[in-house]
């Protein structure tokens, strides 16, 4: 009998994770293929853990929740209502590179997976600038994980800004990463007053640290300037630069960190950032849930500036462009 119950136990684990594994993937890509370059094993192994002969080990579930970004919860079964499993990267690892390029990566793969479902879409509720306005720009994109290893102290506090570049697999991931972002069919994104206004002061601390050079801090501003540029494109049009639908909101009210939520079918992500780069994940269903009617329940609070509101659009986007005009605005940091 607790035979029985155990075998049928691993039959309906098995069934998740094929399930689970086939929804993530890309409709092309070969199922058989994936899991034997994937798990690295033969195409005959893959095969034999298809239709049950194998079973897959905790690391092979462990290798493929990493690489397409599902959550192991969800495929063991775990209740809603008992635990609400999170997946912390804090990019503690001395070899922040690795973690980082992962991260990217899986994250990718959610965003690939999103361009196969016509209902697909992306929240995000932000109090700085998200990855996806910046990661194109090389300086802005460098500036951030430069503030960050400068906090957790991975360079000295002598490190300039200059001397600090990023590796080719990081650059890589960055290419990668803007690519599959293009794939999301419909975002809503709802903005704070604080957006720019806190990198604009990260530069200053850098500046006054003697850490930025001018030409450097020029260059953050021209990147940050057409940002601003970015957005009001995109908000006149309501449209990404994909062409996707995009509706844009201001904020009356400020947030206290920043939010993203994806529905994909009948499955769901969510994430806090926390810590500059560092966030924290989840796919719990009941979490998910709450995170989605919060980002929902901010519009009351909120002016749509996409394809309407003019007027809010272009007072909006006139403060973002004086935080950025007011970078090195003390005479010393002009010289």
């Amino acid at each position: 009998m607790f035979q029985y119950k155990t075998n049928c136990m691993t039959e309906q684990i098995r069934n998740n994770l094929l399930s689970t594994v086939r929804q993530s993937l890309p409709k092309e890509t070969n199922l058989t293929n994936y899991l034997s370059c994937t798990l690295n094993i033969g195409r005959e192994s893959a095969y034999r853990r298809i239709r049950g002969e194998i079973n897959f080990t905790f690391e092979e579930v462990a290798l493929l929740s990493q690489d397409l970004g599902f959550s192991v919860d969800n495929i063991i079964g775990t209740k809603k209502d008992e635990n609400a499993l999170f997946n912390i990267h804090m990019l503690q690892n001395l070899d922040y590179q690795d973690i980082y390029v992962n991260k990217m990566r899986e994250y990718g793969h959610i965003f690939q997976s999103m361009s196969e479902k016509a209902e697909a879409k992306a929240r995000i509720s932000i109090n700085t600038l998200p990855y996806f306005f910046h990661i194109k720009y090389e300086s802005l994109s460098r500036f951030r994980i430069y503030k960050w290893m400068y906090q957790n102290q991975k360079i000295t506090p002598y490190d300039k800004f200059s001397d600090f570049h990023l590796p080719e697999k990081v650059l890589n991931a960055h290419k990668e990463f803007y690519q599959d972002i293009q794939k999301i069919p419909c975002i809503t994104i709802i903005m704070d007053n604080n957006v720019f206004r806190s990198v604009t002061r990260e530069i200053d601390y850098f500046l006054k640290r003697g850490l930025l050079s001018k030409e450097d801090m020029l260059t953050l501003k021209t990147e940050l300037y057409a940002i601003t540029d970015d957005i009001e494109r995109m908000a006149t049009a309501g449209k990404s630069w994909s062409g996707a639908k995009i509706e844009m909101y201001v904020s009356a009210v400020d947030m206290e960190a920043s939010y993203l939520h994806i529905e994909l079918g009948g499955r769901q992500f969510s994430q806090v950032r926390i810590y500059s780069i560092s966030a924290i994940d989840s796919y719990n269903e009941g979490l998910c849930k709450i995170q989605k009617e919060w980002a929902e329940s901010l519009k009351r609070y909120s002016v749509l500036i996409s394809e309407s509101g003019e007027m809010q659009r272009f007072e909006y986007l006139k403060q973002q462009r004086k935080y950025i005009d007011n970078i090195a605005e003390s005479p010393a940091l002009r010289e």
